[in-house]
C-alpha cells in the first residue's frame, strides 16, 4: 500500500482531537470535537484556521519561466503584476481539466498551487511541458501551508502580519520577515470570507501555528477540518475537482468562462475550447434547492418528467441557509431558474428546482 503523507501540523490536530482521514494520499482532520457545523459557522461569523499543506506547490523559475507558465493555463499571467496571484484552469488539449489551480506571480518566477488530488499529475504534466531554460522545483514538502478565513481573519494575524496585510489587495500576496525566514501570505480562500493564504517554511510551521492560535484568542480562533471547508466552499458555489470539473469537463461547461482568456496567445486547450464556444456547450452547471427533505448526492441522475437531462455534482445540507442545496449539470435548455427538476435518489423522486448561484451572497470576501 502506498505510503499515507503527514503534514507538519499531524500532532497539533491529534492533540485537538481531530477525526484524522486519508484525503489524497494524506492523512488529514475532517473535522474537531465541536462538529462540522459548529466550525462551519465559525468560519462565517469570525475565523477558522484550515491546514491546506496537503495541496501540491511548485516552482517554476529561470529564463522563460514566465511565458511557460502562461502557455500552461487558460487564464492571462501576462494581465497581472508581480504580488499578485491568478486562479485559472490547467487544460489538456482536448480541453479537459487536468486541475484547476493557484499561480502567484513572483516577479521573474512563478508558483503553481494544486489540489492535493492531482499534485503528481499536475507536476509529471509540468515536468513533461518543460522547455529549455526552464526550472522547476517541488515544495511540497518544504513549505506548508495555512488558510485563516472569516470575516475577522486579519484581526487573527499577529505582527508583523497585520500591519503587512492591511492594505493587501484582493487576489495580492506579499512577504513578511518572521523568525529569520520570508513567510509568502496572500488574500484569497475557498470560502467566500475575507481571508488568507499562508506558506511557512515546513521547520517553523508548528510555532507559526501556535502563534496564530494565540493571537486569534479574542475572536475565539479554532482549527477547521475539510468537512466545514467543503460546505463553505458549496455554499458559495465553488468548484470542487473531482465533483465539478473533471478531465471530461471543460472550463466552458463548468461556467469558467471568465477563466479562459481566447486573446491571448496560444495556450494547452486553446483550439479544443474555440471549436465547443463555437458549436456551444452540451451541458452546463446549475445550482438548485431541493423541495424534498431529503438530500441531493453526487452522482444522482436528474430528471425532467421521464427524461434524465444530467447528473448531481455536490449536494448537501447548508448549515448558513439551512436548506438543501446542490449542483449539477445539465443540458443548457434546463438551466433557466425556476426549472424544476426531479432528483433520482436510487429510485425515489426528489423535488428541486434550478436558483441563482451563489446561494450564499453574504460572505465578507474582499474584492477591492
Amino acid at each position: 500500500m502506498p505510503e499515507v503523507r503527514e503534514t507538519p501540523y499531524h500532532e497539533i490536530h491529534r492533540r485537538n482531537g481531530g477525526r484524522m482521514v486519508p484525503f489524497a494520499g494524506w492523512e488529514m482532520p475532517v473535522q474537531f470535537p465541536q462538529g462540522i457545523i459548529h466550525e462551519h459557522l465559525q468560519v462565517r461569523s469570525a475565523a477558522g484556521l484550515f491546514d491546506v499543506s496537503h495541496m501540491g506547490r511548485f516552482r517554476l523559475g529561470g529564463s522563460g519561466a514566465l511565458a511557460f507558465a502562461n502557455h500552461l493555463i487558460t487564464n492571462d499571467l501576462a494581465k497581472i503584476k508581480g504580488r499578485q496571484l491568478l486562479y485559472s484552469a490547467l487544460c489538456n488539449p482536448e480541453g479537459g481539466i487536468i486541475d484547476d489551480v493557484t499561480l502567484y506571480h513572483l516577479g521573474d518566477a512563478a508558483l503553481v498551487v494544486a489540489n492535493a488530488a492531482n499534485a503528481a499529475k499536475v507536476w509529471e504534466w509540468i515536468a513533461a511541458h518543460r522547455p529549455s531554460g526552464v526550472d522547476i522545483e517541488d515544495l511540497t514538502g518544504e513549505l506548508a501551508q495555512v488558510a485563516l478565513q472569516g470575516p475577522r481573519a486579519a484581526e487573527a494575524l499577529p505582527e508583523p502580519f497585520g500591519s503587512a496585510v492591511r492594505d493587501l489587495g484582493y487576489y495580492h500576496h506579499t512577504r513578511v520577515a518572521w523568525q529569520g525566514a520570508e513567510i509568502l501570505i496572500s488574500r484569497n480562500g475557498y470560502t467566500g470570507e475575507d481571508g488568507f493564504e499562508i506558506y511557512v517554511p515546513a521547520t517553523l510551521a508548528v510555532p507559526f501555528w501556535e502563534a496564530l492560535i494565540e493571537a486569534g484568542q479574542g475572536i475565539g480562533l479554532e482549527p477547521v477540518g475539510l468537512g466545514a471547508r467543503d460546505s463553505l466552499r458549496f455554499e458559495v458555489n465553488y468548484a470542487l475537482y473531482g465533483n465539478e470539473l473533471s478531465l471530461e469537463t471543460t472550463p466552458l461547461e463548468a461556467g469558467l468562462r471568465w477563466v479562459v482568456k481566447f486573446k491571448k496567445d496560444d495556450f494547452i486547450g486553446k483550439e479544443a475550447l474555440l471549436a465547443q464556444r463555437e458549436a456551444g456547450v452540451p451541458r452546463t452547471l446549475v445550482g438548485f434547492e431541493m423541495q424534498a427533505k431529503r438530500l441531493a448526492r453526487h452522482g444522482y441522475p436528474i430528471r425532467v418528467g421521464d427524461t434524465e437531462i444530467g447528473f448531481v455534482t455536490s449536494g448537501g445540507y447548508c448549515p448558513s441557509l439551512k436548506k438543501g442545496m446542490g449542483m449539477g449539470y445539465v443540458t443548457p435548455e434546463h438551466k433557466a431558474v425556476g426549472t424544476q427538476l426531479s432528483i433520482d435518489a436510487r429510485g425515489t423522486a426528489l423535488a428541486a428546482r434550478v436558483v441563482e448561484r451563489p446561494f450564499y451572497k453574504e460572505g465578507s470576501v474582499r474584492k477591492g
